[in-house]
């Protein structure tokens, strides 16, 4: 076999292998799946109904209940965070399968949850099966001081 035959089988080998690789691991569900914010998932749930989806919301006050018997964490996200003040948003309850959340998950929290969404006539539910928290910025405590004025504190320690 002369040389310029054998590159030409290496070559299509390797783009053989390439293909294969392509097609078995980039054709899932996931394989590319950008999270939406809760407003753009809830105008398309309908259609979206037995996929897989990563959801992007704040964790509502005073919402999270968790179930040791059953193992879950039920919660409400909202499109906008608490703190904003913004009143009559839609929300979206969450059922999340397991007892183990991220060290900043709370009310407020900052939440990517990733899942499948089950509709029951007029009530929607989404079943998360992974749950992601996201640290708060080291940005949102200057603005909070910048907020407050400069000859305030943001601290109420007087000794």
């Amino acid at each position: 076999m002369s040389k310029g035959a054998q590159i030409t089988v290496g070559a299509a080998l390797v783009a053989l292998l390439l293909g294969w690789y392509g097609y078995t691991n980039l054709q899932g569900k996931a394989a590319f799946q950008y999270y939406q914010n809760l407003n753009e998932f809830l105008a398309e749930n309908k259609e979206l109904e037995g996929r897989s989806l990563r959801v992007h919301g704040y964790v509502a006050n005073d919402s999270i209940h968790r179930d040791l018997e059953a193992k879950n964490v039920r919660f409400v996200v909202q499109n906008d965070p608490p703190h904003a003040g913004i009143t009559g948003e839609q929300t979206l309850e969450v059922l999340f399968l397991g007892l183990e959340t991220p060290d900043m998950f709370k009310d407020g929290a900052e939440v990517v949850i990733e899942g499948r969404v089950q509709n029951h006539r007029t009530d929607t539910l989404f079943l998360a099966d992974n749950l992601m928290a996201k640290c708060p910025s080291k940005f949102e405590a200057k603005a909070r001081e910048a907020e407050l004025g400069e000859g305030e504190s943001s601290e109420a320690v007087n000794l």
